[in-house]
């Protein structure tokens, strides 16, 4: 076992730290978070075949790959959909992720389920997101330093722009470039996954916290009121 497997096999178990802590905490409540859960799982999954923790054929390697695919950017606009509270932008996202998928379906149509349709689908996904999450973190992170607050939901956003950005090179060589270092764009991927993994499942752990403070001031707040009606 080299030490790209070694790091693959870590990243990949990894990966679904996250999304038990999406599951124990029942954070999977939020529409935005279940999606988030979905590409996590998806993902996690996809990487167990390709790092032969689980057998599978070579074929079906390459259709899971692509719909794997398919499947992230919409799923991860929707998650973004989690640090932007405001129905009248939420709308516009909406409007964004509905044509994303109705260019995924042109392209669907044209290539199928073939790897060489991931070379066209993922360029203008990878720009979606990084362009939102980018907007979203520069919010977040004046909010944090400001008033001390959302350091959960800035982690979770830095998690994003870092897996993201990675990604974003990782498809530049891999698919654009054309590098023979094959392996040097595999433990680049493998590096970022465990990295992001990290930094999201801490700032999933921050939300949680958070949303118990709030419900315990809430809880508070009843309390006072039933005595005070009482009195």
């Amino acid at each position: 076992m080299n030490w790209n497997t070694i790091i693959g096999v870590a990243a990949t178990i990894t990966m679904f730290v996250p999304a038990i802590a999406i599951v124990y905490n029942k954070l999977y409540q939020h529409r935005s978070l279940a999606a988030l859960l979905i590409s996590l799982l998806s993902t996690g999954i996809y990487n167990l075949f390709s790092e032969n923790i689980l057998p599978a054929s070579p074929k079906f390697l390459d259709v899971f790959a692509v719909i794997n695919n398919y499947l992230d950017i919409p799923l991860m606009l929707t998650a973004l959909l989690f640090f932007c509270p405001i129905k009248q932008k939420q709308r516009a996202v909406h409007i964004v992720t509905a044509i994303y998928v109705a260019y995924e379906i042109v392209i669907a149509c044209i290539f199928g389920l073939n790897p060489k349709a991931i070379v066209y689908i993922m360029g203008p996904g990878l720009t979606l997101i990084l362009i939102y999450s980018f907007y979203l973190f520069i919010r977040h992170i004046r909010i944090t330093v400001e008033f001390g607050k959302n350091a959960g939901r800035t982690l979770m956003l830095v998690a994003i722009l870092f897996s993201y950005g990675c990604y974003a090179l990782i498809y530049y060589f891999y698919y654009i470039q054309l590098t023979p270092a094959v392996g040097d764009v595999f433990l680049l991927y493998f590096i970022s996954t465990f990295i992001s993994s990290v930094l999201m499942t801490i700032g999933l752990q921050l939300i949680k916290n958070r949303m118990k403070q709030l419900q315990e001031v809430r809880n508070t707040r009843r309390e006072l009121a039933m005595f005070f009606g009482n009195g």
